[in-house]
């Protein structure tokens, strides 16, 4: 069993590492709906007055998760403000890390964490040092236990994303009803444009490693991915934008812009799985 798991993260790296081209506007339909299945709800449970933060994740390893770093810290600003040097206006946007432990994991497409029980914990995470989330809004999750029976989603860590790509948003805002919890895949949505830059016509400003989009994104869908419309694969994590139904000015980070932060992770992730086998 141990071999057989370790085989499947090994394949899961090399794949990673493999990038593809641009995509078109062309959608693979059923790539699509298999790619849903590995999108999950990360809800961070908060002790000081026992509120719960409601983001979106990517399974990308059975034990190793991809969500957005304001959703697993503590935030010290709801409103970052941020350069096309990817360089904060207004000081740091987090401060320590919520406790691994409090971070549970839900899959399927509609959770509510008040009766549905996790499928699993955070045991570590894994992100860029930095306290500001400007061009940097990534993190990993490696869990206490692997999910086998979700779809693992792979990276594209090679060849980046370009306006007039095409991307379909997935997570739990509930799309355009706001039903906060609910899984919903988004249009098809155009990449109106990619950092370093700034959008007159929408008004984001975006960092080296960041690029926007036009289809809204809503509360809850933070963390979650953008997938190639044509491959299903991850190319970006939402950060941060306008309101849920703006179009454009959505921010996502540039998944390969964190190719050795992936891997790093994925290594990280392989290490604990065996640990975790060797206990049982």
């Amino acid at each position: 069993m141990i071999r057989e798991r370790v085989a499947r993260l090994a394949i899961l790296s090399s794949l990673l590492i493999a990038g593809c081209g641009r995509a078109s506007p062309a959608e693979n339909p059923a790539a699509l709906r298999r790619a849903a299945r590995g999108v999950v709800a990360v809800a961070t449970r908060h002790s000081d007055d026992g509120s719960i933060t409601l983001c979106s994740g990517t399974l990308v390893a059975p034990n190793l998760v991809l969500t957005a770093r304001h959703c697993v810290s503590d935030a010290l600003t709801q409103t970052p403000a941020c350069d096309s040097r990817g360089k904060s206006h207004n000081g740091a946007h987090v401060a320590r890390d919520a406790d691994p432990h409090t971070i549970e994991i839900f899959t399927g497409t509609h959770i509510d964490v008040a009766v549905d029980a996790p499928r699993a914990h955070a045991e570590r995470t894994v992100h860029p040092t930095t306290s500001v989330i400007c061009d940097a809004d990534v993190a990993f999750l490696v869990l206490d236990r692997a999910i086998d029976d979700v779809e693992i989603l792979p990276m594209r860590l090679t060849g980046g994303v370009e306006s007039g790509d095409y991307v379909v948003p997935i997570g739990f805002g509930g799309g355009a009803t706001g039903d906060i919890g609910t899984r919903v895949p988004r249009a098809s949505s155009e990449v109106l444009s990619v950092g370093p830059g700034s959008n007159r016509n929408t008004g984001a400003v975006l960092g080296p490693r960041e690029f926007e989009v036009q289809t809204a994104t809503c509360k809850g869908d933070s963390g979650g991915p953008a997938l190639d419309a044509r491959t299903g694969e991850v190319v970006g994590v939402v950060s941060r934008g306008a309101s849920c139904w703006s179009d454009g000015n959505h921010v996502y980070t540039r998944v390969d812009a964190y190719a050795r932060l992936a891997i790093n992770a994925l290594e990280q992730a392989r290490v604990a799985d065996l640990a975790h086998l060797a206990r049982r």
